[in-house]
């Protein structure tokens, strides 16, 4: 299977060994942060109404023809409307169950970068649609924003076959709310990955050690995310280095252009 051959690359690649921890393994972990179209739960309780493929289609077509930040904040803002805090618990903690067998202090880490994605960015949201904002949201989003919501809608049609697609759907709104509005990656700063990796920054560019991994899952964030795909590993440990690296340069530098 496809996405089983990449996430063996996944756990190749980022692993600071191949040993699986107890629980679920290092490559469930990585299925469970890249593809948001994975979800064996059975269909929770809800307040809401469902959301129809059509409704979704027409939403996505007027997040694609966006010509500003702005107009693409509008219309996200709109569709996250329909949703309430009941259903942003309600994701979290469908996340939760689904890696409740990874290791204690990998999975509390893990959750609390995704509290942030869920949470953080509905209230980033929220405050960013009432304040208006600043001439920044004048600016055009990616061009890959009409790639991005023509698989939204493919993906929410493929899961309206199984389910309500409206969880999936809320999700995928909250992600284009961070990397096409705020330029920001879909998994904060900070999520770690197993083996030790992390979403970083780094003079104004985001790192992520898998974002060239995921081009072939097809519904995942990783191929429109403005994260770049990290040249050197990305443990918490490596900013320190990164500085000590900048710093030495600078300092070769100017000894050679400044001092001869």
């Amino acid at each position: 299977m496809r996405l089983r051959r990449i996430l063996e690359r996944f756990r190749r690649f980022i692993g600071r060994d191949a040993r699986d921890a107890p629980g679920a393994g290092s490559r469930d972990a990585c299925s469970f942060i890249i593809d948001p179209f994975t979800d064996n739960w059975e269909e929770d309780e809800k307040n809401g109404q469902s959301v129809s493929v059509s409704t979704i289609r027409k939403a996505c077509q007027r997040m694609g023809e966006a010509t500003t930040k702005r107009d693409l904040l509008g219309v996200i803002a709109c569709e996250v409307g329909i949703f309430d805090l009941h259903d942003l618990e309600v994701m979290n903690a469908r996340f939760k169950r689904k890696v409740a067998d990874l290791p204690e202090n990998y999975r509390d880490r893990l959750l609390e970068s995704v509290r942030e994605e869920i949470f953080g960015a509905h209230h980033r949201l929220i405050l960013l649609s009432r304040n208006g904002g600043g001439p920044e949201l004048d600016a055009p989003p990616n061009p890959a924003l009409r790639a991005y919501c023509a698989m939204v809608a493919e993906a929410c049609a493929e899961k309206a076959r199984e389910k309500d697609p409206r969880y999936l759907y809320l999700k995928y709104l909250l992600s284009a709310f961070t990397m096409f509005v705020m330029e920001e990656p879909a998994h904060p700063v900070g999520t770690p990955f197993p083996g030790g990796q992390i979403v970083d920054e780094w003079e104004g560019t985001y790192l992520c050690p898998v974002r060239d991994k995921a081009n072939d899952v097809a519904f995942a964030l990783c191929p429109y995310c403005p994260a770049v795909q990290s040249k050197e590993p990305t443990y918490p440990e490596m900013r320190a280095r990164r500085y000590e690296r900048r710093k030495r340069e600078c300092l070769a530098n100017y000894w050679t252009n400044y001092k001869g």
